[in-house]
């Protein structure tokens, strides 16, 4: 039976390289592992993989400068560690290295290093995370380290050791969880090239049904069976575009583009002369002519676009949205004095911040939440309190856009009452 687990380097890759190979790990001097024989004794358990066997780490560093790699993340370390008494030396690295090459042998370069300084053998893998083929990353996502647990008890079996038995409860739920995770971007893929395929939702549906996917509500929720995956796979973990009503939005906004275009395509064909006029046919007085027409709206300008509002304009655009916003909040609410405005501010950011802690729980526990259905169900939940957190803040940037404004107003009304005293004064004197 081994166990795996894997995590990034960050600091140095010597450093690394030179722990994981240290001879006082790698090699039996007292025979507690191996036979004391020639092909064994002081045998050094270390094998490196698409690199040199002498100096890896140059290799490695070779091939992140031929790639321009600057990542923090320097590496990838794996240990692979066998239960007290099973297996010897030999089967234990033959393990490493199989179990390693399945995952890395034809893209990356790596090292494997049995240790057996502890009553548990285990091996190290470092893994340089740039591939020798095309330069690119190894990202080590959820399905890769379950992919280095799949293999590793793979090769176990092959050599008659015992593996972990399937998890059971909350592991098992997070093994599906990250196995629907894999699924999903190709999901996503199939759906929106049905949307461009399909003019009508009917014919999205069927599409998808050849394509081997099913839809279906479960417990209020719709969901998507993919063909290769046991479990439905709720639609709102595959994000808001990929809802029912958002797909049928697309594949409409699909439909009238392409009827668009063909009306467009049609009136441009009847107005030759402004076709003519656009591609610079026309020469001379029927140019000028033309061009009249055009401007005064004779002649239809297809290429004309929305005019577009400077930075300055969308400023006071925005202003105005809020005076309107804060004016209407005001009167319905029936605020007449400072102190109620104030008060009012106060009481919606009491509310604010109840609606986004409730959103915040809520999405904590979406997130380790592993059963589909209840981790949609409360990434659903939390997602319904946001049209209301909005319309909260804009009242409060409205109302506090009012409260500034209007206490600007009251500080020049009393300056400038100031100013008319002292000029009375003056005027007396």
């Amino acid at each position: 039976m081994a166990t795996t687990k894997i995590w990034a380097v960050k600091n140095r890759l010597d450093h690394v390289l030179e722990y994981v190979s240290n001879e006082e790990k790698t090699i039996d001097k007292l025979g507690n592992y191996v036979s004391r024989d020639s092909a064994t004794e002081n045998q050094k358990y270390m094998t490196c993989i698409n690199c040199s066997s002498n100096d890896p780490f140059t290799s490695m560093m070779n091939v992140k400068e031929s790639f321009h790699d600057n990542s923090k993340i320097i590496a990838y370390h794996a240990i692979q560690s066998f239960k007290p008494g099973e297996g010897n030396a030999d089967i234990v690295h033959e393990i490493g290295v199989k179990t390693a090459e399945k995952l890395f042998g034809d893209r990356y370069q790596f090292v494997v290093c049995t240790h057996l300084d502890k009553e548990h053998l285990h091996n190290h893998i470092v893994i340089n995370p740039i591939s020798i083929v095309d330069g690119k990353r190894y990202h080590n996502s959820m399905v890769d380290i379950y992919k280095l647990r799949e293999i590793s008890d793979e090769v176990c079996k092959e050599y008659g050791l015992s593996i972990i038995d399937e998890p059971k409860g909350k592991s098992q739920s997070r093994n599906e969880y990250y196995q629907a995770r894999s699924y999903i971007r190709e999901i996503k893929k199939d759906i929106s090239d049905a949307v461009k395929r399909n003019y009508d939702f009917d014919s999205f549906i069927k599409d998808m049904k050849l394509e081997g996917y099913e839809f279906a509500k479960i417990e209020d929720l719709p969901c998507i069976l993919h063909p290769n995956f046991s479990k439905a796979i709720p639609l709102a973990l595959l994000g808001q575009k990929y809802s029912l009503d958002s797909i049928d939005k697309r594949i409409k906004k699909c439909e009238t583009t392409f009827v668009k275009l063909k009306i467009t395509y049609k009136q441009k064909d009847a107005n030759t002369l402004y076709q003519m006029y656009k591609e610079h046919k026309l020469n001379g007085f029927l140019k000028d002519v033309v061009k009249f027409q055009i401007l005064i709206g004779i002649l239809p300008n297809y290429a004309a676009t929305k005019v577009k509002l400077s930075k300055e304009m969308r400023k006071e655009c925005r202003k105005l949205d809020l005076i309107t916003n804060a004016t209407t909040f005001v009167a319905k609410n029936n605020i007449k004095t400072f102190e109620e405005l104030d008060s009012k501010i106060n009481d919606l950011n009491i509310q604010l911040n109840e609606l986004q802690n409730q959103r915040k729980q809520l999405y904590s526990k979406s997130y380790i939440e592993n059963n589909l259905i209840e981790k949609a169900k409360l990434s659903d939940s939390a997602k319904r309190l946001t049209p209301e957190i909005k319309e909260l803040r804009n009242d409060i940037k409205s109302l506090e856009y009012i409260k500034d404004h209007s206490q600007r107003c009251i500080d020049y009304n009393k300056e400038l009452e100031r100013k008319k005293k002292l000029e009375r004064r003056n005027i007396i004197r």
